[in-house]
């Protein structure tokens, strides 16, 4: 049991591990919400852009297997992905569901690189390390943003 004037858990605790937690962040991926669209008559290509909310580290790793989740009340359809963002770099955005997490670089799965992956769900908690997402490869399984 703690003295009366102490905590077991210090206040900067989450903050003091989170470069830890940086150190397994081998990715790099860009968070945003999409913009406007352009349409091109000659090549008949819409194109859309998305903002970028926040452009850095991540570790990404799937949950469980494919069509075996669900988010909230719904079935999902895609695989999911949990995708931890840095700590510092996070702190200010404004995640939410339907936001697009872009795989910029995996170093240790070319696959993954290039893929789009679709925020369901925003991860909460007093203490935390990163900030977290739940994700899916599914665009149809993330509500749409505006």
């Amino acid at each position: 049991m703690p003295f009366p004037s102490t905590k077991v858990v210090p206040g900067d605790w989450s903050r003091h591990h989170a470069p830890v937690a940086r150190g397994g962040m081998n990715a790099t991926v860009t968070v945003g919400t999409k913009g406007p669209t352009s349409y091109d008559p000659d090549t008949d290509d819409t194109t859309a852009t998305w903002s970028t909310d926040y452009n850095g580290p991540a570790r990404i790793q799937t949950m469980m297997r494919a069509h075996d989740a669900t988010g909230g009340d719904q079935p999902l359809v895609g695989r999911t992905y949990l995708v931890q963002l840095d700590f510092d770099r996070s702190a200010s955005l404004s995640l939410r569901p339907g936001m697009r997490v872009r795989v910029v670089k995996a170093p240790n799965d070319a696959l993954l690189a290039g893929q789009d992956l679709w925020v369901v769900d925003v991860q909460l908690g007093s203490e935390r390390f990163t900030r977290d997402v739940v994700c899916s490869d599914n665009e149809t399984d993330a509500p749409a943003t505006s």
